[in-house]
């Protein structure tokens, strides 16, 4: 039986069909994706500049930095990611207090304004990845690393105009904080779960992507333990940030996602490795290039952090917006630089 969609805000009913201006039908079998029923390896960018609802409750830093973003968002982006990476897919973290409606921060034009980016990504023919964050850039410090009842609320909030595209796929919890153990593995599952059948009760056929624990980096063990009532509609999400000592050799990364990337489907929907996040030191090119053969070998899709942060960049600006690259890295720094990993981006897979 299909279930009635509900707007539980008059604002999300704008333009609630009219979301699937590109006709994509994304698919599972196996642990292959399928692109219009072709063998698909997602490849995209995510964007940032709407990861916090304007007005938000922070810095007067913090809130330039979210007009900055914004101000860089729009169909010149939209061109060169598609153009300059050969990607076909937009990753929009979100704020989940943003859109919890017991939050401080709540704000239903938020809500809106995502809608609508996510309908110009899908009409300029991007798959659009939608990932709720609770980290402290959504707009509220300290919050729980796990998903919770205010994630729950805020997908009731956005889900409902999402469910009848298939070209939108929903990742339900950014980077769930705690190690991998069997006591988190077991409060992952749970709460996870809580959140699979939220998103399901308001009618969502999309595809589910559940990031894994350590900030996404573990996968392994995790997808056994939950259930769908749709067949095909799950899949596993890792953030391959390289660590320094832990995270930088195959036989790890085989140890924390690999061995469920051989039987169950995934895509890397965030990575990155500059002087300020996933750096290892002065080898961090040279490693950075071993995890991309890693994934190609795989076939796991990949999405760059970000192509508007400052300390994840993919370009160097964003006016001719040429990829970072590893030409000026030295060593791990503080301080942002034009060093990263979006030509490795660019030339994904086959590099």
């Amino acid at each position: 039986m299909k279930r009635r969609v509900v707007c539980r805000v008059a604002a999300l009913c704008i333009g609630l069909f009219p979301l699937a201006a590109t006709a994509q039908d994304i698919t599972i079998q196996g642990k292959t994706f399928y692109k219009n029923g072709k063998p698909w390896t997602p490849k995209g960018i995510q964007v940032e500049g709407l990861n916090e609802p304007l007005g938000a409750d922070e810095s007067a830093a913090g809130q330039a930095n979210a007009k900055q973003r914004r101000a860089s968002w729009g169909p010149v982006e939209l061109d060169a990611i598609k153009t300059v990476f050969r990607a076909d897919v937009i990753r929009f973290q979100v704020s989940q207090p943003g859109l919890d409606p017991q939050s401080p921060i709540y704000s239903p034009a938020y809500a809106s304004e995502l809608l609508v980016a996510f309908k110009l990504a899908r009409s300029h023919g991007f798959v659009v990845i939608v990932s709720i964050d609770a980290q402290s850039e959504n707009g509220i410090p300290n919050l729980p690393g796990m998903p919770n009842d205010s994630t729950v609320r805020a997908w009731r909030t956005l889900a409902p105009p999402l469910t009848n595209d298939s070209g939108i796929l929903l990742e339900l919890f950014n980077e769930p904080a705690l190690s991998s153990n069997a006591q988190s593995q077991k409060q992952w599952a749970q709460s996870m779960q809580a959140v699979i059948d939220a998103v399901r009760h308001e009618g969502a056929t999309n595809i589910l992507l559940l990031d894994g624990l350590w900030y996404a980096r573990s996968t392994n063990g995790l997808f056994p333990l939950v259930r769908d009532t749709l067949p095909n509609r799950l899949a596993l999400a890792v953030h391959p940030y390289l660590a320094r000592g832990i995270f930088v050799t195959e036989k790890q990364w085989n140890d924390h996602f690999g061995s469920s990337a051989k039987k169950y489907p995934m895509i890397a929907t965030e990575w990155n490795a500059t002087p300020t996040n996933g750096c290892v030191g002065p080898d961090t090119p040279s490693v950075a290039l071993s995890l991309m053969r890693y994934l190609e070998s795989l076939r796991i899709g990949l999405i760059g952090w970000a192509i508007d942060s400052n300390f994840g960049k993919m370009v160097k600006d964003h006016i001719n917006y040429e990829p970072t690259d590893y030409s000026a890295f030295t060593d791990c720094s503080k301080s942002p630089s034009d060093s990263g990993g979006g030509k490795l981006l660019a030339i994904y897979p086959n590099n």
